[in-house]
């Protein structure tokens, strides 16, 4: 009797993971049901993967929404990842316990702060500023990608500090003790024992950055022709199925694009997902 009640925890714990991988299976599945209308079309490749996005002509090219995910995504880690990991570093090894504390907090806050809040602060500030020095409407791919680094700035700068954060402070006195210069112990000791933590947390904010929707939406300018540069107006791959859910009902070979495009999206987090457990293992 005894036996069956220390095993309940456990099986209780083991029918959760179960549904749990259910309903992932399940969702994969109905985006793979829906999507066959096309999928199961002989010049796939040929009109999905191309450029040229024109449903009423029943052209469903997804070029120009994979180019500005990618270009957005982009943009954002190529300010947020830098300014980051500089903000973990000075943490780590400038502040005091309580200043690290009050850092911490803050951070979990912003991460919590709703995307339409950073959406309606781009279209305020970042868009007016973009449209002054570009000469461009303004709503871009340089916005967004502006935008979504604010974004993912607090969630990078929370993982890279709990990464420098968990590096024994013995490893860091070891290393000055034996002669290493501060920028020594940093690059050549501290960085290479968070570097699972760091690879970790990069990938967890590509995911953050390529599933974003609401505060992209706002400042990208919802354009569907292929972008000629960053300050040109485009659309991401979530940013167009918000847009166009409500103009193909399910059964229409437009929703049925839909449905490929959400695939493409979970394809492409479960690739991260594989790449953090690899790379986080193996940095």
């Amino acid at each position: 009797m005894a036996r069956s009640r220390d095993a309940l925890p456990a099986r209780i714990a083991g029918a959760g993971a179960a549904l749990f991988g259910l309903v992932g299976l399940g969702l994969v599945a109905s985006l793979v049901v829906g999507g066959w209308r096309v999928l199961g079309e002989p010049a796939v490749v040929a009109n999905v993967l191309s450029n040229f996005w024109d449903p009423l002509k029943g052209r469903y090219g997804l070029g120009p929404f994979v180019a500005g995910t990618i270009t957005v995504s982009v943009i954002a880690l190529m300010v947020a990842v830098p300014l980051a990991l500089a903000t973990a570093v000075v943490a780590s090894q400038n502040l005091s316990r309580w200043a690290k504390d009050i850092l911490s907090r803050g951070l979990d806050i912003l991460t919590a702060v709703p995307s339409v809040i950073f959406g309606w602060w781009g279209i305020q500030m970042v868009v007016p500023w973009v449209r002054a020095h570009t000469g461009g409407p303004g709503f871009s791919l340089l916005a967004a990608g502006l935008v979504l680094a604010l974004m993912v700035l607090p969630t990078l700068g929370l993982f890279f500090f709990h990464a420098l954060e968990r590096v024994p402070r013995t490893y860091r006195e070891a290393s000055l003790a034996l002669g290493g210069t501060p920028d020594q112990t940093l690059t050549r000791v501290v960085l290479r024992c968070a570097l699972p933590g760091l690879v970790n947390g990069l990938l967890v904010g590509v995911a953050r950055a390529v599933g974003e929707t609401m505060a992209v939406q706002m400042v990208i300018g919802g354009n569907t022709t292929f972008p000629t540069g960053v300050a040109a107006p485009g659309a991401t791959l979530t940013t167009q199925i918000v847009t166009d859910m409500t103009a193909f009902p399910p059964g229409t070979r437009g929703h049925a694009v839909l449905d490929v495009m959400a695939l493409l999206l979970m394809v492409g987090m479960y690739v991260l997902v594989r790449l953090s457990e690899r790379w986080g293992a193996s940095a």
